[in-house]
């Protein structure tokens, strides 16, 4: 199982997490190294034209108490995969520098670029077509940039798999992944129950933005909103939008997305560890209910919102889904905005109960289509908390008790090139995209 497990790592990949297929050669693995040539120059990174070097990873220190976890590849991101890849300097960006930052375009990666996004009910009909039917592209496209690797068996000395995915379920492999549990699995993910809970799904929008902006070759697309705040149920699911429900939540046969099936749903009693990764599975289709539960009630109110920006500190100890008067438990979901020392679900945690099916199981959830638009609502609000507070970067906590994983200088599992979590404590303008008043 360790000879298993270690050949994962060996060959897991680069260029935030998915496999660049130029960095999946038996070669680049021996080495250890990820320096592809950038297409603009031809050179290693686009050294050539300065837009950047092969250089050696800065060392990973790891979790306290040595290496036990070492089956984890995780608590090693990435050095225990890559020894050396691309650094890229300026606004240059990508696994060979050949793109460009967040936020900037152009040939030499010199002009601003912010897009707007805007709220689902503000658009056209037009323009919400034209999002469903990039979103469904997305799930139908396979992606030309990235492969997954997945275990096909947990039999030690089993074939590596390396397997394409479409560019939505490369994207749903990225949150199944950090969903995984941690050790003994009673500690905090690396994307969830934490510190970095509203980093992480900053980074995996934009992500996921990037990517369908790759696929679509329009540097304008953007993943709207659902403002779910004080609504009664979910008004955008609608067969022109995310779908009506069916009684036993399977989506109208209307919507573009009653197609869609569930990716990396088929661990079976694998689901806790690493023997088994996202193995061969057809999949299960989307389920939503969109209803009240009878225990924690609807959709958040809007008091709920202005409860959860006024609460002043980022996050609280112990750094988890019990911290009192931090904003970011409440507005993860698992305290009372209004009450922040009294645990229950609430915010973003009530918009996954409410809607039900694929969107309650925190593994699949991804898969659902309204999954982005939930998020970047979430992010909005985010993102008002950091505009009332200028000295924001400095307010992630720095306590020793943060989890692993979601201390400050961790880096964002499984995000390349390197993304440490405070650095997404920054407005998004920063990050080439804004929201509409």
């Amino acid at each position: 199982m360790f000879r298993l497990v270690r050949s994962l790592l060996l060959l897991l990949g680069v260029a935030r997490a998915q496999i660049p297929i130029r960095c999946a050669s038996a070669a680049n693995m021996r080495a250890k190294v990820c320096c592809p040539a950038a297409w603009q120059d031809g050179s290693p990174c686009g050294r050539s034209s300065g837009r950047g070097r092969c250089q050696d990873v800065a060392q990973e220190s790891g979790p306290q108490g040595g290496r036990e976890h070492v089956w984890d590849f995780r608590l090693w991101w990435p050095s225990y995969f890559f020894v050396r890849m691309c650094v890229c300097s300026g606004n240059f960006a990508g696994a060979d520098c050949g793109e460009c930052q967040p936020g900037w375009r152009g040939t030499a990666c010199q002009e601003k670029h912010v897009v707007v996004r805007r709220d689902l009910a503000a658009m056209s009909r037009r323009e919400r077509r034209i999002f469903v039917d990039r979103l469904h592209q997305s799930k139908t496209t396979l992606s030309a940039r990235y492969v997954i690797y997945a275990s096909e068996s947990d039999r030690a000395g089993s074939e590596l798999v390396f397997r394409q995915a479409s560019v939505y379920d490369v994207a749903a492999w990225i949150h199944y992944l950090c969903v995984k549990p941690l050790g003994d699995g009673n500690r905090p993910s690396f994307a969830h129950r934490s510190s970095a809970f509203l980093c992480w799904h900053k980074m995996y929008l934009l992500y996921l933005e990037a990517e369908i902006r790759n696929m679509t070759q329009d540097d304008s697309f953007f993943i709207p909103v659902w403002t779910w705040a004080g609504k009664h149920d979910c008004d955008v699911c609608t067969d022109d939008l995310f779908g009506r429900s069916g009684p036993k939540g399977f989506l109208s046969r209307r919507s573009r997305f009653s197609s869609w099936r569930t990716y990396c749903t088929g661990d079976g009693r694998h689901l806790l560890d690493f023997s088994v990764i996202c193995p061969p599975h057809r999949g299960r289709p989307i389920r939503r209910f969109n209803r009240p539960d009878r225990r924690f009630g609807g959709l958040p109110t809007l008091a709920d919102v202005d409860a959860c920006l006024n609460l002043q500190q980022f996050d609280t100890p112990p750094y988890d889904q019990s911290s009192p008067s931090s904003f970011r438990c409440a507005l993860e979901g698992f305290t009372n905005p209004q009450n922040p020392t009294v645990v229950m679900a609430s915010m973003h945690n009530m918009v996954h109960i409410f809607c039900g099916g694929t969107l309650n199981d925190v593994f699949q959830a991804t898969n659902d289509p309204l999954f982005p638009c939930i998020h970047a609502y979430v992010d909005q609000i985010f993102e008002r908390w950091l505009r009332r507070h200028p000295n924001s970067a400095e307010l992630y906590p720095t306590d020793p008790g943060v989890p692993y994983g979601h201390r400050g200088n961790d880096r964002m599992v499984p995000f390349l090139p390197v993304v440490e979590n405070r650095h997404m404590m920054r407005s998004c303008i920063t990050f080439g995209y804004d929201y509409e008043d």
